[in-house]
């Protein structure tokens, strides 16, 4: 709407994209963020990178904090290291949000 399109809720989505980038504020080539988050794990066992221990995803914010409400990742997840997909590695309360 602040392009000034007021007949915003009858587009498509590939509509309103296409609206966007043609307007110039954005690269002709940007994509929209999604609002899904995909993230990755990997069992945080002392000696793990040495062995090349792989990682476990993508899943869905929704599946990741069901997993960890179910204790599957420890008490507080300290099991695991998280990661949004190509991000950086970190401790669960570090990632995860």
């Amino acid at each position: 709407m602040s392009l000034g399109d007021t007949d915003i809720y009858s587009k498509t989505y590939e509509e309103l994209v296409r609206s966007i980038r043609s307007s110039g504020r954005v690269d002709p080539s940007w994509i929209p963020p999604s609002a899904n988050v995909a993230y990755e794990y990997k069992w945080d066992v002392p000696g793990a990178a040495s062995q090349g221990i792989d990682a476990f995803g993508p899943f869905s914010e929704d599946e990741m904090k069901s997993w960890y409400k179910a204790a599957y990742f420890g008490s507080s997840g300290e099991k695991v290291k998280v990661r949004q997909v190509g991000g950086d590695w970190g401790d669960w309360d570090n990632v995860v949000i």
